[in-house]
């Protein structure tokens, strides 16, 4: 790991013009890792040029250096390529072509199953977050993250650890929280701008989750279903699911919860979060998604109650 961090700090060092990729439906961790590194590259003098193929989600806007980030560039003259949170070069959209032309790329990541992308690999699954390893990166090339760059690796973090619940947190994961405080980082301010800030279309399909609730008959499986006319009439965007599949699988007695949901004129998207060791990253990869032993994802081809039949029926698979 050390070997690998002083290659990536070098290969930053010798760049003047940086590419940087986060995947398709961007998380926190993706959105937060990639700004972080945008501000350090900018303080070094360097272009940086941060690409998201579908934007920043509205909850993600409050984010220091977000308007940034462009969905794509004609560019094809960068000399280092950096994609956060991702291995797979196919989930990473627009952004593939300026990240594909650029000859040094860098991965950055905590999953280790999404492919091989990256002449430079800094991977660790046993980071809670891709944000863990941006700091670890910035302290190996000698940066003490301003409160900039501190916002947005401690949002990394706290989205992809459900502010510090989810069993993927480490000493470390605290070590690092705690030293991004002292560059000027609040985790409760960051929670409630997060998790705590939904808007009343948000509210609204969140109660038309619940209410469409579903239990398989041993109670172990929760799931719910979210139609295109649920989002037309609720008035809600992609990103008001956020946080849903949670309140899903909070059911007593439930170990893997299932949220499908469909927009108009698009794919079906699919959010799994389990407990007690259930890997449900090995249903997301069964069609082509990813994601962590204990939350991933992946999209389906409508119709809608054909992907929840498909879904459902590797979901009891898998746990038997």
């Amino acid at each position: 790991m050390k070997a690998d961090l002083q290659r990536a700090a070098e290969a930053i060092r010798q760049a003047n013009r940086v590419v940087l990729a986060s995947h398709i439906n961007p998380d926190g961790d993706t959105i937060g890792s990639s700004l972080a590194l945008t501000h350090v590259l900018r303080q070094m003098g360097k272009v940086a040029v941060p690409l998201s193929h579908h934007g920043v989600p509205e909850i993600y806007r409050w984010l220091p250096g977000q308007e940034w980030i462009v969905r794509s560039v004609e560019e094809r003259d960068f000399d280092l390529a950096i994609i956060c949170d991702t291995g797979s070069v196919e989930r990473i959209g627009e952004a593939r072509g300026p990240v594909e032309a650029a000859p040094v790329s860098l991965c950055i990541d905590h999953h280790v199953t999404e492919g091989s992308f990256g002449q430079i690999r800094v991977v660790n699954a046993k980071a809670a977050a891709t944000g863990e390893l941006v700091y670890a990166l910035l302290t190996e090339m000698g940066v003490t993250p301003d409160r900039a760059v501190a916002d947005c690796l401690m949002c990394a973090i706290i989205t992809d650890t459900g502010v510090f619940r989810f069993p993927n947190v480490t000493p470390q994961t605290l070590r690092i929280a705690a030293e991004l405080m002292e560059c000027g980082a609040s985790p409760s301010e960051i929670n409630e701008i997060v998790f705590e800030n939904r808007s009343l279309a948000g509210l609204k399909l969140l109660g038309r989750a619940l209410e469409a609730l579903q239990l398989s008959a041993d109670g172990q499986i929760a799931w719910s279903v979210l139609s295109e006319q649920d989002f037309l009439e609720c008035g809600a965007a992609p990103e008001d699911t956020e946080g849903i599949v949670n309140h899903v699988r909070a059911a007593r007695g439930v170990q893997v919860g299932v949220l499908l949901h469909q927009l108009p004129g698009k794919r079906v998207r699919v959010n799994l979060r389990s407990r007690n060791g259930y890997d449900v990253r090995r249903v997301a990869e069964a069609f082509g998604g990813g994601g962590h032993t204990l939350a991933a994802g992946c999209s389906l081809d409508p119709p809608l109650n054909e992907a929840e039949s498909k879904v459902l029926a590797e979901v009891k698979r898998w746990m038997a």
